[in-house]
């Protein structure tokens, strides 16, 4: 199957991959971005743009994500980028998944989550390990952020009296997946889970530092 690489999120670091693919990378590739704005942008950077949110299922769907072969995360929140990989994981266990994440702590998060490949903002050769040719532009810096006052940590918890019943996908954006017995079910998946008494729902939450 040929290649196929989706990018989520088009800012300066998603420009800078994108200039850094091959000419057939590019014709097939497709970037997510919320911004229709950016949409032209994308379009003259070569590559086909995807107008929508990149933790909402059926924007990944628009996206061809069930074909992807690699699929790189590069949005602005780490929140968001970890409810990503999480969907991206419940619509294609085979795709090379890599997230840029601004935080190193929530490295290994994203790992358990799904991730083949976890680069930090002050890491950009770590992009490197996953085949694709990408470094910042000569004499640049990668962006610094001011720290962060919590941190999110994956918990397991009990299903509550008043999400018995629900769908899983009905449950808030935090919880990702359902524990059953020794069965792992996906909020984004096809046969949608109803949540029972004796469930426990993997779920990520924000602490104080």
């Amino acid at each position: 199957m040929a290649s196929y690489t989706v990018l989520i999120g088009y800012g300066r670091r998603s420009h800078q991959i994108l200039r850094a693919l091959t000419d057939r990378q590019l014709k097939s590739s497709v970037v997510v971005d919320r911004d229709l704005a950016c949409a032209a942008h994308i379009t003259r950077d070569g590559s086909r743009p995807v107008v929508g949110d990149g933790t909402d299922v059926a924007t990944l769907r628009a996206a061809n994500i069930p074909l992807a072969t690699r699929v790189i995360v590069a949005v602005t929140s780490d929140a968001a980028a970890l409810r990503i990989v999480s969907a991206v994981r419940a619509l294609n266990d085979q795709a090379t998944v890599v997230i840029a994440l601004r935080q190193p702590r929530w490295r290994e998060l994203a790992l358990s989550l799904g991730a083949d490949h976890v680069a930090v903002c002050e890491t950009f050769p770590d992009l490197l390990t996953c085949d694709i040719p990408f470094a910042p532009p000569e004499g640049g810096t990668a962006d610094v952020d001011a720290p962060d006052v919590t941190e999110l940590v994956l918990v397991e918890r009990e299903v509550t009296p008043g999400e018995i019943d629900r769908r899983l996908s009905a449950c808030g954006p935090a919880v990702l997946a359902a524990l059953r017995g020794i069965t792992h079910s996906w909020r984004d998946q096809d046969e949608p889970l109803v949540l029972r008494a004796g469930d426990r729902l993997l779920e990520i939450q924000a602490r104080p530092m």
